[in-house]
């Protein structure tokens, strides 16, 4: 399995299209929205458009999948397998996790990944992809989401801590990495950083601030 993941979006490209093992201009992309649905529609539209704005400035080719217009987990498999990438954008983690159990995505993107499609998320999608959410809490509103799930993917068996040098979560990212202080599979990134993980290697990839 082959999965990028980042606090800001992609920090590192040139690290990135490695893992792609694809070329700028050649990399398709699934775009998932849903950590943005607390947004009313037109800011979740803005929101989404300005990330697929980027993407296709990096040479990713995105169409946003919504994951709302699904409510089958073979009819969302059968879209995600049409993609080299899946991107799962930030925002309230527990917005974007209710989706992904709500539409079956929980239940088959271990089986599209491992198949070949290369997972990538940026705060709440890298968050989403590890062993656990609890204690993003204290970043993100529970109570936004239709209903609050604390389990993560298990894409990695990691707790995945981002944001860990933004004044922005300061507070709440200090008590979360307090809540796993002790716990041996937390990873941090900043800002700048990336974990990326191509089957059985791992490693944090740094860059400059992404930030346009």
């Amino acid at each position: 399995m082959k999965l990028y993941l980042s606090s800001y979006r992609i920090p590192t490209p040139e690290a990135f299209f490695k893992l792609m093992g694809r070329e700028p201009g050649n990399v398709t992309a699934a775009l998932i929205p849903n950590a943005k649905d607390y947004y009313a529609t037109r800011a979740k539209n803005f929101k989404s458009n300005d990330v697929s704005e980027y993407m296709q400035n990096l040479g990713i080719s995105p169409t946003i999948v919504d994951l709302i217009d699904y409510d089958d987990p073979a009819d969302i498999k059968h879209k995600l397998t049409q993609y080299d990438l899946v991107w799962v954008m930030g925002g309230n983690t527990f917005c974007l996790r209710h989706e992904m159990k709500r539409s079956g995505f929980d239940q088959i993107i271990k089986e599209v990944i491992q198949n070949g499609v290369v997972y990538g998320g940026d705060s709440a999608g890298a968050i989403v992809a590890g062993n656990s959410i609890r204690g993003i809490e204290y970043a993100d509103e529970p109570e936004f989401a239709e209903e609050a799930h604390y389990d993560g993917l298990n894409l990695t068996p990691h707790f995945i801590l981002p944001h860990t040098d933004s004044t922005m979560f300061g507070d709440a990212v200090e008590k979360a990495r307090d809540m796993h202080r002790d716990d041996p599979t937390l990873i941090t990134l900043t800002d700048t950083q990336a974990l990326i993980i191509d089957g059985e290697s791992e490693a944090i990839a740094t860059g400059p601030l992404p930030y346009a």
